[in-house]
């Protein structure tokens, strides 16, 4: 092709045939401009289609994130849920001297509270993505302000767990430190909510008898003001806790069905 039009640049000047040589060359060169332009659009289709696989990829390994998430949440809501409804039942039997607790509820219900939950963010892809700088690639810019902020706000719900988890070791456990364990038997951690096996803990500490005989008064500690307190912050701090994850479920389920719907 190149010989081709070389051929006919050489005719063109030795017929000395000036007007339609330079008429020839802008032509030429048109076509080259042309041609020029169509590689750039075939290259610029190109890393748009590559630019649109590395998005859905992206959103689709978050969209797993966040459903891990929601798994999370939904046990968050019911640890607390419980742990709100255990206080309130201790609470109850506390303000109220006619009401006899017994010594096996009163262990399975302060049973729990020694638990607390440990915040997990299931962030990999967004954070990975993140630092690999593809986010500059990504189109759906509002929709990676709000991952971007549901992330973040991770820290407000993962400091209201620590906050209860502080309380449970500076207030609960000093108060218990003088009830004797020698009631906890296989029905002690019944109610007990932990992603671990505690029942091998239970019937461990149940097949060693306790041959001791300690009085145990269990409304000496149920029934003081310092009990009554500390039952009171922790019903406060559990509250905080719920309403923290019922936002969050909100903004994860807005969160899942914007990436769903993109498409």
């Amino acid at each position: 092709m190149i010989k081709f039009f070389r051929k006919i640049r050489q005719r063109l000047l030795s017929e000395s045939k000036f007007s339609k040589y330079f008429a020839y060359a802008v032509g030429e060169i048109i076509l080259v401009v042309i041609g020029i332009l169509i590689a750039l659009q075939i290259n610029n289709w190109n890393e748009k289609r590559k630019a649109k696989i590395v998005e859905a990829n992206f959103f689709e390994d978050v969209l797993l994130d966040l459903k891990k998430d929601q798994d999370r949440l939904e046990y968050y809501e019911l640890f607390y849920t419980k742990r709100a409804e255990y206080l309130d039942t201790l609470l109850t039997y506390l303000r109220n001297p006619q009401k006899t607790m017994g010594i096996d509820k009163f262990q399975q219900y302060v049973e729990p509270l020694y638990y607390t939950a440990t915040p997990t963010s299931y962030s990999t892809s967004f954070e990975s993505a993140k630092a690999s700088g593809i986010f500059n690639d990504i189109e759906a810019k509002d929709l990676l302000k709000e991952l971007s902020q549901y992330y973040s706000d991770f820290a407000l719900m993962a400091n209201n767990f620590a906050s209860i988890t502080r309380y449970v070791e500076n207030k609960f456990e000093p108060i218990m430190y003088n009830f004797p364990e020698g009631n906890m038997n296989q029905n002690t951690g019944n109610l007990v909510i932990n992603e671990e096996n505690t029942q091998t803990f239970y019937n461990k500490i149940a097949s060693i008898k306790d041959n001791r005989n300690i009085p145990i008064d269990y409304e000496i500690i149920l029934k003081t003001p310092r009990m009554e307190n500390y039952i009171i912050g922790d019903m406060g701090r559990t509250s905080n806790a719920i309403g923290k994850i019922k936002s969050r479920q909100e903004k994860l389920q807005v969160l899942i069905h914007k990436i769903e719907e993109r498409d």
